[in-house]
């Protein structure tokens, strides 16, 4: 009797085995790496994900979220070996190169029974077609504004000027400068010095001092209408020697290498009063920052033109085109992709949602922090820039590189701002003959 009792003890326990192995094998696993991760927004990605987990028992999310300076290397070189990988996160920069390598799957199916695709942002929505078909569901768009310690304004007894005329490179820089005081270990200016650092500071005075209609377009804003390079020009100038002011007048020396990162740091820590940064400073700012310490401020506009150039991204989720379980992945990309999960996760990440219907989830997009894009994008001499793939994507990466060793030697007085210039220019154009624009 006992050894029946065993017995079945046995082939009971071998049952339960083989059941929990059944259902182990019923569960798909999708691998998702960010492109941008933080220990807030990872935090909040990583909530939703479980949420999704929770409404799809059936599917399992792991997600990799490599160091923010060395992701986009990470992710380059996990498609190129085609490792297990579903879904990533791509920018507008890196997109069109992604495309190209046959790496991103085509999602124009998908869309066209996807309902949340008819409350996106027009704008948003323009710039997910490529050639007529869609890679990626929008995250949100990235726009630049100035963040400022309201502490230290208070302080100093020191106030903006209103928007408008008066409120240009020139103010801010002489903003900057009284509130440096290197003594007290305070400077003024959050400079960024590596990490593709022209986008950050340069490329916006310039566009802004070169004037919007004397650009070749939108999309090849690194051009004027003739093809030649915006870094010949006298504006291209104007922002190199901002570059140089802010940095030996208001910033700390060892910024000559920061990164992302060690900006928003300098910032939070109070070792900087001013930056200028995207959308998506705000939730890591409000989530380590005291309230009513800190604030934004529209974009300054150059005193000649009176336009101001607003730098935007706009990322995306997307499906890679060798994944095992494109049918489960398309689910998770629905999903982050709809107007109340976009909306969530873009106020706990700080960018802008995709969704016009993203006020029926969240208002706080129109007001607080986020005025300054409501006063810009209101504004005729307001543009936004970026944002759209270009045909210079592999190039992008290549100049990214060696700009910064270029603003490194001009900050360091190795070399000259008509050098840059000069150099600039010449690899551009170059560029431009290469990829043959956009004709």
């Amino acid at each position: 009797m006992r050894k029946i009792s065993a017995l079945l003890l046995v082939l009971t326990m071998l049952l339960s085995v083989c059941a929990v192995t059944a259902a182990a094998d019923d569960v798909v696993t999708l691998y998702f790496v960010e492109r941008y991760g933080n220990p807030t927004r990872t935090a909040s990605l990583r909530g939703l994900l479980d949420e999704f987990e929770a409404a799809n028992p059936d599917i399992k999310v792991e997600l990799i979220s490599p160091p923010l300076e060395q992701s986009q290397q990470k992710i380059t070189q996990m498609l190129m070996a085609k490792n297990d990988l579903d879904v990533l996160e791509v920018t507008a920069w890196e997109r069109a190169q992604y495309i190209a390598n046959g790496w991103l799957a085509d999602l124009t199916e998908y869309y066209a029974d996807y309902e949340e695709a008819k409350t996106m942002k027009t704008g948003i929505y323009d710039t997910l077609q490529i050639n007529g078909k869609f890679y990626t569901i929008p995250i949100g768009s990235y726009d630049r504004m100035l963040y400022y310690r309201v502490d230290w304004m208070e302080e100093a007894g020191l106030e903006f000027p209103e928007p408008g005329p008066e409120w240009t490179y020139d103010a801010l820089y002489e903003l900057a400068k009284a509130l440096t005081n290197p003594e007290q270990g305070r400077y003024g200016w959050v400079l960024r010095g590596a990490g593709n650092a022209y986008q950050q500071f340069v490329q916006q005075v310039t566009l802004a001092a070169v004037g919007i209609e004397n650009l070749m377009s939108i999309e090849e804003f690194y051009f004027m209408k003739d093809g030649t390079s915006i870094w010949a020009t006298d504006a291209a100038k104007k922002g190199l020697e901002f570059q140089l002011k802010f940095y030996k007048d208001c910033a700390p020396a060892d910024s000559i290498a920061w990164l992302y990162s060690d900006q928003v740091n300098a910032f939070t820590s109070g070792i900087c009063g001013l930056i200028m940064q995207d959308s998506d400073c705000v939730g890591t700012f409000k989530a380590n920052m005291k309230e009513g310490s800190w604030a934004t401020y529209p974009m300054p506009v150059d005193a000649e033109t009176g336009q101001a150039v607003v730098g935007r991204g706009a990322d995306g989720w997307a499906m890679t085109s060798y994944s095992k379980h494109p049918e489960e992945a398309w689910r998770l990309l629905a999903f982050l992709g709809s107007a109340e999960i976009n909306t969530r996760f873009c106020k706990d990440y700080g960018v802008l949602p995709a969704h016009t219907t993203a006020n029926e989830y969240d208002a706080e997009f129109e007001s607080g922090y986020y005025a300054p894009y409501t006063y810009m994008f209101n504004q005729d001499n307001y543009v936004p820039v970026g944002g759209v793939d270009t045909p210079y994507a592999a190039f992008l990466t290549e100049f990214g590189d060696t700009s910064d060793t270029d603003l490194q030697n001009l900050l360091l007085g190795n070399t000259t701002v008509e050098e840059v210039q000069a150099k600039w220019a010449a690899e551009w154009e170059e560029a431009r003959e290469d990829y043959g624009g956009l004709e």
